[in-house]
């Protein structure tokens, strides 16, 4: 399998009052195409910073993201923006939908950011919400759907762009139990249907252990399940 998104040495930092505080140490690692991927760690292991740089959302101290062999972080902010809303999708444990829009707003919104017309991102954004069993719920904004709901789609709304990679934290944490299998269900589904990678930053072991690979952060170091030092 060919790598999509690789990590090289990657290392952050930030520079304290009294000391410097390593928050990632010379982290390693890869996902391939149509790969899912739990992160695992304790509050403060630096799952969410990882992730921000997987996203060129922030810079690392030192090291390298790979991403189809390319240095995300060589790229102009221009580029960077580009690619943040050509290949990547976003999804977070709350929706962050905008409450004035419908769903079909909604999904559509990074299309229509992007440029395209409205009628193709709306075309675009009710067959992905038909794909996550939301057809019947076009027109209802977020307040007139349950969290499950709302979450599908922010689910969709990452996807309306085809991205090549999603990056999800904690998109089950603010869910109940019946919910959160309901995401998850949705997408193991659509790994299958589109082909898309997932890293999903996660505290639920149960959800981890049904995704291909698990990673563990702990303590800036970072390992996978099976490995002699996993946490």
């Amino acid at each position: 399998m060919s790598d999509l998104i690789r990590c090289v040495d990657l290392c952050k930092s930030y520079e304290g009052e009294a000391e410097t505080v390593e928050v990632l140490k010379s982290v390693n690692f890869s996902v391939g195409a149509a790969e899912h991927v739990a992160l695992l760690g304790n509050s403060g292991s630096g799952k969410s910073t990882l992730l921000h740089m997987l996203g060129a959302l922030d810079k690392p101290t030192s090291g390298q993201v790979l991403f189809n062999g390319n240095n995300i972080f060589d790229f102009s902010d221009k580029k960077q923006a580009a690619f943040r809303n050509e290949s990547l999708g976003f999804v977070y444990q709350f929706h962050h939908l905008l409450p004035e829009f419908n769903a079909l707003e909604n999904v559509a919104m990074p299309l229509l950011i992007g440029g395209r017309n409205q009628s193709a991102a709306k075309e675009k954004a009710e067959q992905l919400l038909k794909l996550v069993g939301l057809g019947h719920r076009l027109t209802h904004k977020p307040g007139a759907l349950s969290g499950g709901e709302r979450q599908r789609v922010a689910i969709a709304r990452a996807l309306v762009c085809e991205p090549q990679l999603v990056l999800a934290d904690e998109p089950t944490g603010n869910l109940d139990h019946n919910s959160g299998e309901s995401v998850l269900e949705l997408i193991n589904d659509l790994k299958e249907q589109l082909s898309t990678s997932f890293i999903i930053v996660t505290h639920d072991i149960q959800l981890a252990g049904r995704l291909d690979r698990v990673l563990h952060l702990n303590q800036g170091h970072l390992s996978e399940q099976g490995d002699s030092d996993a946490a």
